[in-house]
C-alpha cells in the first residue's frame, strides 16, 4: 500500500476521533472552544448544521492558505478539504443522530463531557500534527499567515482565538440566542495545548510515524 494512502487513512482516522471529541463538549452544553463556538452561535442563528458550518468555515481556512502561498502551498495540503467534509460530516451524525436523543441534567456530568472531549480532541489533532501530512486547516491558515506577515506562530493563533471569542459572544449578544462561551470554554483552554503536545510528542517519537514521515516528504 502506498505510504501516501496510509498517511491518508491515519489522518482520516484522526480526525474522526477529534470530531467525536468536539461532538461531546458541545453535547455537553457547558461552553466549547473558541473555534466551535463560533459554529454553534451561527448555528443557534442560522438554524444550519454545526458541522456544516464547520466543513465551511474549515474550507474557507483552506482557501486563505493557497491564496497567501500560491506555488508554495503543496498540492497535497488540498486533502483538507476532505478532511473539513469528514470533520463536519461526523460531528452531525453525533451530534443530530448519536446524542439526538440524550439528555444530560447533572452539572457535574457535563464537565466531565468536556474534559473528556476535550482530551479526545486533543488525541485526534496531535497524532495528525505528529503524522505531519496535512495541516488542520486552522492551524495551516495561521501557519501562512504567520510565514506571509512574519509574526510569531503562536501569537497569530492566539489573536484568531481572541477574534473567534469575540465574534461568537458579539452573534450571541445581537441575535439574543445562547452564549456558547462558558466555563467550559475556559477548561478547554486550559487543558487542550498542553494534552495535545504530549500526545504529539509520543506519537512522533513513534518508529511508524517517523517511517511515514519522512517517506512522503
Amino acid at each position: 500500500m502506498s505510504k501516501h494512502i496510509k498517511s491518508m487513512i491515519l489522518v482520516i482516522v484522526s480526525v474522526m476521533i477529534t470530531a467525536i471529541g468536539a461532538s461531546i463538549m458541545v453535547k455537553a452544553n457547558v461552553g466549547v472552544g473558541a473555534y466551535d463556538a463560533l459554529s454553534a452561535s451561527m448555528s443557534h442563528i442560522t438554524g444550519i448544521k454545526i458541522g456544516t458550518l464547520g466543513i465551511i468555515l474549515n474550507i474557507t481556512c483552506v482557501f486563505i492558505q493557497w491564496f497567501l502561498l500560491k506555488k508554495d502551498f503543496p498540492a497535497r495540503q488540498f486533502f483538507q478539504i476532505a478532511v473539513s467534509i469528514i470533520l463536519g460530516q461526523v460531528v452531525n451524525v453525533m451530534l443530530y443522530t448519536i446524542f439526538a436523543g440524550l439528555t444530560i441534567d447533572h452539572y457535574f456530568v457535563r464537565v466531565l463531557m468536556v474534559l473528556s472531549g476535550g482530551i479526545i480532541c486533543s488525541i485526534g489533532v496531535g497524532f495528525v500534527m505528529a503524522l505531519n501530512y496535512i495541516s488542520m486547516p486552522l492551524e495551516g491558515a495561521c501557519m501562512a499567515v504567520s510565514e506571509k506577515c512574519n509574526m510569531n506562530f503562536g501569537k497569530v493563533r492566539q489573536t484568531v482565538d481572541v477574534l473567534l471569542i469575540v465574534a461568537a459572544l458579539s452573534l450571541a449578544f445581537f441575535s439574543g440566542t445562547n452564549i456558547t462561551i462558558r466555563e467550559g470554554t475556559m477548561l478547554t483552554m486550559l487543558i487542550f495545548p498542553a494534552s495535545m503536545n504530549f500526545v504529539y510528542e509520543k506519537m512522533k517519537a513513534t518508529s511508524l510515524l517517523q517511517k511515514l514521515s519522512t517517506e512522503v516528504d
